[in-house]
Protein backbone atom coordinates (compact mmCIF):
# COMPACT_ATOMS: atom_id res chain seq x y z
CA UNK A 1 0.00 0.00 0.00
CA UNK A 2 1.07 3.07 -0.66
CA UNK A 3 0.72 6.68 1.33
CA UNK A 4 0.20 9.58 -0.39
CA UNK A 5 1.77 12.37 1.76
CA UNK A 6 0.53 16.38 1.95
CA UNK A 7 4.97 16.55 1.35
CA UNK A 8 4.29 15.24 -2.29
CA UNK A 9 1.32 16.85 -3.24
CA UNK A 10 3.16 20.03 -3.10
CA UNK A 11 6.03 18.66 -5.02
CA UNK A 12 3.09 17.57 -7.19
CA UNK A 13 1.23 20.76 -7.54
CA UNK A 14 4.58 23.14 -7.28
CA UNK A 15 3.70 24.69 -10.99
CA UNK A 16 0.02 24.19 -10.93
CA UNK A 17 -2.83 22.84 -8.87
CA UNK A 18 -5.23 20.51 -10.78
CA UNK A 19 -8.92 20.76 -10.37
CA UNK A 20 -9.12 16.77 -9.51
CA UNK A 21 -6.23 14.78 -7.97
CA UNK A 22 -6.59 10.47 -9.00
CA UNK A 23 -5.79 8.41 -6.05
CA UNK A 24 -5.30 4.61 -7.60
CA UNK A 25 -6.50 1.59 -5.99
CA UNK A 26 -4.57 1.04 -3.03
CA UNK A 27 -3.47 4.22 -2.04
CA UNK A 28 -4.47 6.04 1.16
CA UNK A 29 -3.90 9.87 1.80
CA UNK A 30 -2.99 11.05 4.82
CA UNK A 31 -5.01 13.14 7.01
CA UNK A 32 -2.58 16.07 5.92
CA UNK A 33 -2.58 15.30 2.13
CA UNK A 34 -6.87 15.26 2.40
CA UNK A 35 -6.74 18.44 4.57
CA UNK A 36 -4.40 19.77 2.27
CA UNK A 37 -6.74 19.15 -0.76
CA UNK A 38 -9.12 20.44 0.75
CA UNK A 39 -8.17 24.05 1.09
CA UNK A 40 -6.77 23.68 -2.34
CA UNK A 41 -10.33 22.92 -3.64
CA UNK A 42 -9.09 20.43 -5.71
CA UNK A 43 -11.43 17.35 -6.04
CA UNK A 44 -10.38 13.68 -5.31
CA UNK A 45 -11.52 11.16 -7.33
CA UNK A 46 -10.86 7.07 -6.73
CA UNK A 47 -9.77 5.15 -9.45
CA UNK A 48 -12.96 2.72 -8.71
CA UNK A 49 -15.41 5.08 -8.91
CA UNK A 50 -13.79 6.30 -12.28
CA UNK A 51 -14.32 2.96 -13.70
CA UNK A 52 -17.70 2.96 -12.29
CA UNK A 53 -18.31 6.51 -13.83
CA UNK A 54 -17.24 4.85 -17.62
CA UNK A 55 -19.63 1.78 -17.40
CA UNK A 56 -22.56 1.76 -19.97
CA UNK A 57 -26.03 3.44 -18.59
CA UNK A 58 -29.28 3.73 -19.49
CA UNK A 59 -29.79 6.86 -17.89
CA UNK A 60 -29.14 10.01 -19.88
CA UNK A 61 -25.47 11.33 -19.15
CA UNK A 62 -24.99 15.23 -18.21
CA UNK A 63 -23.87 17.04 -21.01
CA UNK A 64 -21.72 19.12 -18.55
CA UNK A 65 -17.56 19.25 -19.00
CA UNK A 66 -15.80 16.95 -17.11
CA UNK A 67 -12.35 18.61 -15.12
CA UNK A 68 -9.47 16.74 -16.95
CA UNK A 69 -7.74 14.44 -14.20
CA UNK A 70 -4.31 15.52 -13.96
CA UNK A 71 -1.44 12.71 -14.85
CA UNK A 72 1.48 12.89 -12.03
CA UNK A 73 4.72 11.43 -12.79
CA UNK A 74 5.69 8.28 -10.57
CA UNK A 75 7.45 9.70 -7.55
CA UNK A 76 11.41 9.11 -7.13
CA UNK A 77 11.03 8.28 -3.28
CA UNK A 78 9.23 6.43 -1.28
CA UNK A 79 9.39 6.92 2.65
CA UNK A 80 10.72 3.02 3.94
CA UNK A 81 9.19 3.60 7.64
CA UNK A 82 4.93 4.87 6.04
CA UNK A 83 5.21 4.98 2.66
CA UNK A 84 4.88 8.29 1.88
CA UNK A 85 5.81 9.77 -1.54
CA UNK A 86 7.85 11.60 -2.43
CA UNK A 87 8.90 13.43 -5.69
CA UNK A 88 12.41 15.43 -4.06
CA UNK A 89 14.31 14.33 -1.14
CA UNK A 90 13.79 16.31 1.69
CA UNK A 91 16.60 17.51 2.79
CA UNK A 92 16.07 15.81 6.58
CA UNK A 93 15.90 12.30 4.45
CA UNK A 94 18.40 10.03 2.85
CA UNK A 95 18.23 6.78 1.20
CA UNK A 96 17.86 3.41 3.09
CA UNK A 97 18.45 1.12 -0.04
CA UNK A 98 16.97 2.41 -3.42
CA UNK A 99 14.76 4.71 -3.69
CA UNK A 100 13.54 4.17 0.21
CA UNK A 101 13.82 7.04 2.56
CA UNK A 102 14.63 7.45 6.15
CA UNK A 103 15.33 10.33 8.65
CA UNK A 104 18.87 11.38 8.67
CA UNK A 105 18.85 9.96 12.41
CA UNK A 106 17.60 6.08 11.75
CA UNK A 107 19.90 3.45 13.50
CA UNK A 108 21.04 2.08 9.90
CA UNK A 109 21.99 5.47 9.03
CA UNK A 110 23.53 6.84 12.33
CA UNK A 111 25.62 2.82 12.16
CA UNK A 112 26.85 4.27 8.52
CA UNK A 113 28.20 7.38 9.92
CA UNK A 114 30.12 5.09 12.54
CA UNK A 115 31.43 3.06 9.83
CA UNK A 116 32.61 6.42 7.91
CA UNK A 117 34.50 7.60 11.01
CA UNK A 118 36.07 4.33 11.33
CA UNK A 119 37.27 4.36 7.75
CA UNK A 120 38.73 8.08 8.32
CA UNK A 121 40.41 6.49 11.54
CA UNK A 122 42.18 3.73 9.51
CA UNK A 123 43.19 5.74 6.57
CA UNK A 124 44.47 8.52 9.46
CA UNK A 125 46.54 5.27 10.76
CA UNK A 126 47.85 3.88 7.43
CA UNK A 127 49.36 7.50 6.37
CA UNK A 128 51.30 7.68 9.75
CA UNK A 129 52.96 4.14 9.66
CA UNK A 130 53.56 4.30 5.44
CA UNK A 131 55.62 7.29 7.16
CA UNK A 132 57.30 4.72 9.60
CA UNK A 133 58.23 2.01 6.99
CA UNK A 134 55.49 -0.11 8.11
CA UNK A 135 54.51 -1.62 4.84
CA UNK A 136 52.84 -5.07 6.13
CA UNK A 137 51.03 -3.10 8.73
CA UNK A 138 49.80 -0.90 5.98
CA UNK A 139 48.48 -3.71 3.66
CA UNK A 140 46.81 -5.09 6.85
CA UNK A 141 45.15 -2.06 6.94
CA UNK A 142 43.93 -2.51 3.86
CA UNK A 143 42.69 -5.43 4.54
CA UNK A 144 40.37 -4.20 7.34
CA UNK A 145 39.19 -0.87 5.48
CA UNK A 146 38.38 -3.47 2.31
CA UNK A 147 35.98 -5.21 5.02
CA UNK A 148 34.45 -1.89 6.63
CA UNK A 149 33.73 -0.88 2.71
CA UNK A 150 32.16 -4.08 2.18
CA UNK A 151 30.19 -3.80 5.30
CA UNK A 152 29.05 -0.68 4.31
CA UNK A 153 28.23 -1.18 0.47
CA UNK A 154 26.31 -4.94 1.52
CA UNK A 155 24.16 -2.35 4.05
CA UNK A 156 23.09 -0.27 1.26
CA UNK A 157 22.58 -3.12 -1.28
CA UNK A 158 20.77 -5.19 1.35
CA UNK A 159 22.47 -8.16 0.55
CA UNK A 160 24.91 -10.72 2.46
CA UNK A 161 28.32 -10.71 3.48
CA UNK A 162 30.50 -13.48 2.14
CA UNK A 163 32.12 -15.25 4.21
CA UNK A 164 35.85 -14.87 3.32
CA UNK A 165 39.67 -14.79 5.30
CA UNK A 166 40.57 -11.73 7.00
CA UNK A 167 44.41 -11.15 6.52
CA UNK A 168 44.84 -14.59 4.87
CA UNK A 169 43.28 -15.73 7.71
CA UNK A 170 40.06 -18.42 8.38
CA UNK A 171 37.61 -17.62 11.47
CA UNK A 172 39.45 -20.40 12.70
CA UNK A 173 42.73 -19.50 12.54
CA UNK A 174 41.62 -16.03 13.83
CA UNK A 175 40.23 -17.69 17.33
CA UNK A 176 43.23 -19.81 17.66
CA UNK A 177 46.00 -17.04 16.86
CA UNK A 178 43.93 -14.42 19.17
CA UNK A 179 44.15 -16.94 21.76
CA UNK A 180 47.38 -18.38 21.42
CA UNK A 181 49.28 -15.17 21.04
CA UNK A 182 52.41 -16.27 22.88
CA UNK A 183 52.70 -19.37 20.51
CA UNK A 184 52.19 -17.46 17.45
CA UNK A 185 53.50 -13.90 18.54
CA UNK A 186 56.01 -14.56 21.24
CA UNK A 187 53.97 -12.29 23.89
CA UNK A 188 51.21 -12.58 26.54
CA UNK A 189 47.75 -10.98 25.76
CA UNK A 190 47.62 -7.23 25.72
CA UNK A 191 46.11 -4.91 28.33
CA UNK A 192 46.00 -1.85 27.56
CA UNK A 193 48.68 0.71 29.28
CA UNK A 194 50.20 3.84 27.99
CA UNK A 195 53.37 2.11 28.00
CA UNK A 196 52.88 -0.07 25.16
CA UNK A 197 53.76 2.56 22.61
CA UNK A 198 51.83 4.77 20.02
CA UNK A 199 50.87 1.79 17.48
CA UNK A 200 49.51 -0.44 19.70
CA UNK A 201 47.77 1.70 21.34
CA UNK A 202 46.28 3.74 17.91
CA UNK A 203 45.48 -0.16 16.99
CA UNK A 204 43.72 -0.43 20.30
CA UNK A 205 41.77 2.92 19.48
CA UNK A 206 40.39 0.93 16.43
CA UNK A 207 39.45 -1.80 18.14
CA UNK A 208 37.30 -0.31 20.33
CA UNK A 209 36.02 1.56 17.44
CA UNK A 210 34.81 -1.53 16.43
CA UNK A 211 33.52 -3.13 19.19
CA UNK A 212 31.52 0.74 19.44
CA UNK A 213 30.35 -0.13 15.60
CA UNK A 214 28.97 -3.49 16.95
CA UNK A 215 26.67 -2.08 19.50
CA UNK A 216 25.41 0.34 16.79
CA UNK A 217 24.91 -2.32 14.41
CA UNK A 218 22.74 -4.21 16.64
CA UNK A 219 20.85 -1.54 17.61
CA UNK A 220 20.42 -1.13 13.89
CA UNK A 221 19.59 -4.23 12.94
CA UNK A 222 17.83 -5.86 15.87
CA UNK A 223 14.48 -7.42 16.72
CA UNK A 224 12.66 -9.20 19.05
CA UNK A 225 14.37 -12.47 18.72
CA UNK A 226 17.27 -11.79 16.20
CA UNK A 227 18.91 -9.90 14.00
CA UNK A 228 17.48 -8.77 10.83
CA UNK A 229 21.37 -9.46 9.34
CA UNK A 230 23.75 -11.44 11.75
CA UNK A 231 26.14 -11.15 9.14
CA UNK A 232 26.93 -7.83 9.44
CA UNK A 233 27.68 -8.09 13.33
CA UNK A 234 30.23 -11.60 12.15
CA UNK A 235 31.55 -9.68 10.13
CA UNK A 236 32.22 -7.03 12.70
CA UNK A 237 33.28 -9.07 15.16
CA UNK A 238 36.06 -11.03 12.97
CA UNK A 239 37.26 -7.52 11.93
CA UNK A 240 38.29 -6.81 16.14
CA UNK A 241 39.97 -9.86 16.45
CA UNK A 242 42.00 -9.54 13.22
CA UNK A 243 43.39 -5.46 14.58
CA UNK A 244 44.06 -7.15 17.68
CA UNK A 245 46.08 -9.85 15.79
CA UNK A 246 47.91 -6.81 14.39
CA UNK A 247 48.76 -5.42 18.25
CA UNK A 248 49.92 -9.23 19.19
CA UNK A 249 52.18 -8.65 15.54
CA UNK A 250 53.50 -5.03 16.54
CA UNK A 251 54.63 -6.49 20.12
CA UNK A 252 55.69 -9.39 18.93
CA UNK A 253 58.05 -7.30 16.16
CA UNK A 254 56.27 -8.98 13.26
CA UNK A 255 56.43 -5.93 11.63
CA UNK A 256 59.44 -4.71 10.14
CA UNK A 257 60.30 -1.50 8.18
CA UNK A 258 60.87 -1.86 4.87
Amino acid sequence: MKVISESYLRDCFRKAVPETFMVEEGQILTPSATQFLGEKGVKVIREHEEANASAPESAPRSTKPVAAVVAVEKPKYVSAVDGGLYETKPEHMTQLTGNRLVAKDHPRIAFRGRLDSFQAEVSLLQAKMHEAGKKGLVEDLDEVMAWSRDIMRRDVLDTPIAERPIMGLTDEELRVRSHNPKKYFGCEHLLPSWEMGMTILELNRLRALVRELEVSAVTALKESFGLQKPDVVQALNRMSSAIYIMMLKEKGEKYTKS
